[in-house]
């Protein structure tokens, strides 16, 4: 009876505290003489979580080393308390809103020494959703195990001696005892491990999937499994990473990251070289950035010479941790006004120099902290250079003159991007003169200043262009109206703004580069081609072609067909020639193929077959132009279907097939029933006619009436034509 009311007890709870999530738990236990153990369950939970408080009773499952199961403990909760938020130095808070619970659970229990030892387990769900280094975190519950071990004469395992605690502050050095009690003499080793599931997140089930198993499942057990860049012996990101000492129980690191973080520690128990048993805790780390503590820092002068003499105003930028107000000492001897309590100041120094840098992060409180840097103070240098000279590649020479602000001692490092008719391409003169170079193009040219331990950079271009070569083919083409001619200009130049001016002879021009033009008058034409560079090298060519193009006339073809249209029973066509002039020759080319001189001026043509009928005249003048003319015309097929009403099939080779005549169909279908409805016969094919058996192949058929269904298609309207009828067949 009391085992059945826990059972009713336990469900309850466990559909009732679906969603209070637990931070971690452990279990332990001593032998108290006789054979009886005190159990001691731990567990940790999240008192910022909307769900029920502590499991009571809890309930601990006990197999035996062959996995049978030997008994259910349900021990009610002895004690609860919120742990303690612990800072790690006196100059660090911890957050209030960290919030974790602890609730201890013992019971009593005797067990005989046996062969395979014992092992206590608790399972329970669920774990936070907002884990970061668990994929899907509230998916995964939590087992609790601890072994008793073979012929246990009376073994107590470890226990711990502190709790975990409740937040780690991000970037700051902890160390966190988790030490064991050992009450045996036995030898200790600690370890990172991993978390071990069981229990389920559906509180629709039952048995070992439920939030709380009514009886734990058997050891082995699954493993939680840690994200990608996370593993058991690195479960926190930390910088120091985080490392357990194996032989103090001593967790120390520093964590780099913010976040929730579970993580498992071993502890095994060692007699005489036998393992006895391995305490596990299971915890979740808080890591927040809301711990209040002092750090001063500020970013360093920069080493890079180009940009370290920006002059004497310079801007600073704080790297203080958990600062709120700063006092910053720039270093300005016998000065009051060097200060300033902006985080990010900037500052005008009074003159070049070294100066010691101060910042005191949350001055005047007790915990806080100065840190200090030296600042060398140099005058801005800055740079550039300009360039006069610049000409067609023929006629060119520059002169180079640095510009801004150096001192006079300053180093000058040219590179002109090319070789010079100074031998080299790179000159240390402050101001290089008459510099040529050896040959056309783009340069780009560097100027590079050292003044003390600054340095700085300032580049240019420039550019010498090849004078323009006016190159294109206007040679004479000749050919038929309308001519169709391309004109392709190859003009060598050196990049830049080319203009281009083309002039047909017909009295047409055009700016493109390339241009197309048609010529539609027979003629002689002269093209000519302006360019002028209008940047760069600049330059006006302007050349005629010495020949012309020469555009021939066209021939005219001419003659007339009647009618356009007409049937295949009136087939004949009217065809009227016009005369050619004699300078020319041609030819008509009819339907069928014969071609006629132009010498025929009227004659008839009669068509032998339906359908386009093409009329073709070529004519040919003296300059070989040709004209080309096509006339089609069109032979209709009427539509004619004719059925006879009677055959007989004795083979005497007159009428002995049912034989119907078409004309102008493209599609056809026929079939034929005996006068009980019976098809008989019936084809697709119009050259395929009835022959009086079943199917043409089958068996006679009787004498007598016979009705058909004729379905077509008129080729020329494509509309449907359909025809019922009947045949005597006469035997």
């Amino acid at each position: 009876m009391r085992r059945s009311l826990y059972l009713i007890l336990i469900l309850l709870c466990s559909i009732a505290s679906q969603s209070a999530h637990l931070v971690g738990g452990e279990i332990s236990y001593r032998c108290l003489g006789n054979n009886n153990y005190e159990v001691k369950l731990v567990i940790y939970r999240d008192c910022q979580s909307n769900g029920a408080p502590f499991d009571d009773p809890a309930i601990i499952t006990i197999y035996d080393g062959s996995k049978n199961f030997i008994d259910n403990l349900y021990p009610s909760l002895h004690s609860a308390r919120v742990l303690p938020i612990t800072a790690p130095n006196s100059c660090t808070t911890l957050p209030s809103f960290v919030c974790t619970a602890e609730g201890v659970y013992l019971d009593t229990v005797n067990l005989a020494p046996n062969s395979s030892g014992y092992t206590f387990s608790h399972q329970r769900c669920c774990r936070n959703a907002s884990i970061d280094n668990v994929p899907n975190p509230s998916i995964w519950g939590n087992t609790y195990t601890i072994e008793v071990p073979a012929n246990a004469n009376c073994n107590s395992s470890p226990s711990f001696v502190n709790p975990p605690p409740v937040a780690l502050c991000l970037n700051i050095a902890t160390d966190i005892d988790m030490s064991v009690l050992e009450t045996d003499g036995d030898s200790l080793t600690y370890s990172l491990c991993y978390p071990l599931h069981g229990g389920g997140n559906q509180t629709t089930v039952t048995g070992p999937n439920s939030p709380r198993p009514d009886t734990a499942t058997p050891p082995p057990y699954q493993i939680v499994p840690f994200s990608g860049g996370f593993s058991a012996g690195q479960p926190i990101p930390g910088n120091p990473a985080f490392s357990l000492n194996p032989n103090t129980g001593i967790l120390s690191g520093t964590p780099s990251q913010i976040g929730q973080y579970v993580f498992a520690i071993c502890v095994q128990e060692w007699r005489n070289g036998q393992l006895m048993s391995t305490l596990r805790r299971d915890f979740q780390f808080n890591v927040t950035n809301q711990c209040r503590g002092t750090a001063s820092n500020f970013m360093p002068q920069t080493t890079d010479p180009y940009l370290l003499c920006q002059g004497k105003t310079v801007k600073f930028n704080e790297l203080t941790f958990n600062a709120s107000s700063y006092l910053w000492d720039f270093g300005v001897a016998n000065s009051m006004t060097d200060t300033s309590t902006q985080a990010n100041p900037t500052f005008t120094f009074p003159d070049t120099g070294s100066y010691v840098i101060t910042l005191i992060a949350n001055p005047g409180s007790a915990c806080a902290d100065t840190f200090q840097r030296v600042f060398q103070i140099y005058d801005g240098l800055s740079l550039s250079f300009q360039v006069d000279g610049q000409a067609c590649f023929d006629s060119h020479f520059f002169n180079f003159q640095p510009q801004g602000t150096y001192s006079d001692s300053a180093q000058f490092f040219w590179d002109f991007g090319g070789m010079t008719n100074r031998g080299s391409s790179t000159s240390s003169e402050a101001a290089p003169q008459n510099v040529i170079y050896n040959q056309s193009g783009a340069y780009l040219v560097r100027l590079e200043v050292q003044d003390g331990p600054c340095r700085d950079l300032y580049e240019d271009s420039v550019r010498l262009f090849r004078r323009p070569e006016l190159l294109h083919d206007l040679s004479g083409r000749n050919g038929c109206m309308p001519l169709k001619l391309e004109f392709k200009d190859s003009s060598e130049y050196d990049g830049g703004q080319l203009l281009h001016f083309w002039d047909f002879g017909d009295g047409n021009t055009s700016i493109q580069e390339d241009p197309q033009h048609i010529y539609t008058s027979p003629g002689s034409y002269y093209v000519s081609h302006r360019i002028i560079s209008a940047s760069g090298c600049k330059d006006t060519l302007y050349e005629r072609s010495n020949t012309p193009i020469q555009v021939f006339p066209k021939p005219e073809a001419k003659f007339a067909v009647s009618p356009l249209e007409t049937d295949i029973f009136h087939p004949d066509f009217q065809i009227s020639v016009e005369p050619i002039p004699s300078e020319q020759s041609g030819f008509l080319i009819l339907p069928n193929g014969r071609r006629l001189t132009p010498r025929v001026t009227e004659f008839v043509y009669t068509a032998r077959d339906t359908g386009v009928q093409n009329f073709i005249q070529i004519i040919e003048n003296e300059y070989g132009c040709l004209d080309t003319l096509i006339i089609s015309t069109y032979v209709r097929q009427p539509f004619r279907l004719y059925v006879p009403n009677a055959f007989s099939p004795n083979d005497d080779g007159l009428n002995d097939e049912f034989s119907y005549s078409l004309l102008g169909v493209k599609e056809f279908e026929i079939n034929i029933f005996n006068r009980w409805g019976q098809l008989i016969f019936n084809t697709d094919n119009p050259q395929l006619f009835w022959n009086g058996r079943m199917q043409n192949n089958g068996k006679v058929l009787p004498g007598g009436t016979y009705s058909y269904q004729i379905g077509v298609k008129i080729r020329e309207t494509g509309e449907s034509y359909y025809k019922r009828g009947v045949v005597n067949l006469i035997r």
